[in-house]
């Protein structure tokens, strides 16, 4: 990727900062090293399954459970996720965590709820991250303050549904009722089950076509 090319992003960015209009908005975390059509894709079924208004990719300045040494420096995987989702309006692709130093998903949903009454969020995962999710830092204090979704991923389909994985996600809602959790209780979640893509980011680094 070229370091001068120049893209407008004056779409990337939220609306409102102040939160003030009411909105349903999907939260994707990750280190996207790189971002590709797969995250496109789990964020297409979660805005259709639970009727969301936006999706925000929260690039992490890095995760703790994955090794630094094939990780990108996060302007450039912040930059090519922005290039990836340049004509998907619904998806804006956030710097949040690094601006805020935000280094554990937990202190994240702290920060977003703290800021608004009125938008809903509700955390995004691919059923692969679920499988560490138990490895996360206050993975029940997570659950207890933000609805979640578990989006199917490739090869993490049901091995995960009836492993100590899921207790901390709370009470599992099922998939035709998607759509009214934001009305429901915390700590719960839904898994959402779609046509699955097989593409992963670690895939993309070994053929080397992310420069």
């Amino acid at each position: 990727m070229s370091k001068d090319l120049k893209v407008n992003f004056k779409n990337r960015i939220p609306v409102c900062y102040s939160y003030s209009r009411k909105r349903k908005i999907g939260i994707l975390g990750g280190s996207f090293n790189p971002a590709h059509v797969g995250h496109i894709h789990i964020s297409n079924i979660a805005l259709t399954n639970l009727g969301l208004d936006e999706i925000w990719w929260l690039v992490a300045p890095q995760n703790r459970l994955k090794s630094s040494l094939d990780m990108e420096n996060f302007d450039k995987r912040l930059c090519y996720a922005r290039l990836l989702t340049n004509n998907i309006s619904y998806i804006k692709v956030l710097d949040l965590e690094q601006k805020n130093q935000l280094y554990a998903s937990y202190k994240t949903v702290n920060f977003l709820n703290q800021r608004t009454r009125k938008v809903k969020f509700i955390w995004l995962m691919g059923s692969d991250i679920l499988e560490n999710y138990n490895k996360w830092l206050y993975p029940n204090i997570i659950a207890q303050n933000v609805h979640i979704a578990v989006i199917s991923r490739p090869g993490y389909i049901n091995s995960f549904l009836n492993t100590s994985r899921v207790l901390y996600l709370g009470k599992k809602l099922k998939i035709h009722k998607s759509r009214t959790i934001f009305h429901k209780n915390k700590p719960i979640w839904v898994f959402l089950k779609n046509k699955l893509l097989a593409i992963s980011s670690s895939e993309i680094r070994k053929t080397k076509t992310y420069t």
